[in-house]
């Protein structure tokens, strides 16, 4: 990282003049986010996590999660009808700000802290795969974040370039990756100050956001259709999920441990 400075004037301008990506003119009614997640120290048992999910504006959606070191069953499969995805609220905040800065936890008149906030949008973006307008909307609102450092030149774990913004808060530190020209988020840090210095503590690198018109799974025409068996399998060990790249994807490679 170099040059840092304050990220209100850089954030506004990019959001003036932000392009569309092409996953922007991708149809599909469900955002399709696939990420990976390093935890140090492991979380849940995790230390290293993969999902790809699928989520419609109806509270449907489908993901395939795996993890290392894995149990019996090596990937996940997860799929919900219309209104049972719960951990998504009942409007898609990046077409609302309203609901945007209460996602956020852009509160007035109490000072949001910025680690918080950056970790709120990381959390989003697992889910959502915003288009231009809600990505303009918030670089808007991170623009009026204080402190925010940016970084103009940055790259994140799996080589892309990129910008940064910043926040640290006592012993924390957030640190959010966007690409240059459409605000699409490319990975997230939160880290903790040690004896040592900053240390990682989770990592997260968005292999993909786009849309899909299906999920890996979809029912049959019976109005209730049971959810999918899952399968077993005998010996534990690595998996990655190895998915057809949308054509709108950024070309990256598996990208590195912390």
């Amino acid at each position: 990282m170099a040059y840092p400075q304050p990220a209100r004037a850089p954030l506004l301008a990019l959001a003036a003049r932000l392009r569309a990506s092409a996953c922007d003119t991708v149809a599909g009614r469900y955002d399709l986010v696939h990420y990976r997640q390093w935890n140090n120290p492991a979380r849940f048992g995790a230390a290293v996590r993969e999902v790809v999910r699928w989520r419609g504006d109806d509270r449907s959606g489908g993901q395939l999660a795996t993890q290392h070191p894995t149990g019996v069953v090596p990937v996940t499969h997860d799929w919900w009808q219309p209104g049972d995805l719960y951990s998504v609220g009942l409007v898609d905040p990046f077409t609302r700000t309203d609901v945007l800065r209460e996602d956020l936890g852009i509160n007035e008149p109490s000072p949001a802290d910025p680690t918080e906030v950056l970790a709120n949008l990381a959390h989003l973006s697992t889910w959502y795969s915003p288009r231009r307008d809600g990505r303009a909307a918030t670089l808007d609102l991170l623009a009026g974040l204080s402190p925010l450092t940016y970084y103009p030149r940055v790259v994140d774990r799996s080589g892309r370039p990129g910008i940064a913004v910043a926040a640290t808060s006592g012993d924390r530190r957030a640190l959010l990756v966007l690409h240059p020209g459409t605000g699409e988020v490319l990975a997230y840090e939160s880290a903790h100050l040690g004896p040592f210095g900053w240390r990682a503590q989770t990592y997260l690198v968005y292999l993909a956001h786009s849309h899909a018109t299906r999920r890996w799974w979809e029912p049959t025409a019976r109005p209730r259709p049971a959810t999918p068996s899952l399968p077993l399998y005998p010996r534990p060990q690595q998996h990655w999920l190895l998915t057809t790249p949308p054509p709108c994807q950024t070309t990256t490679n598996q990208g590195v441990t912390p």
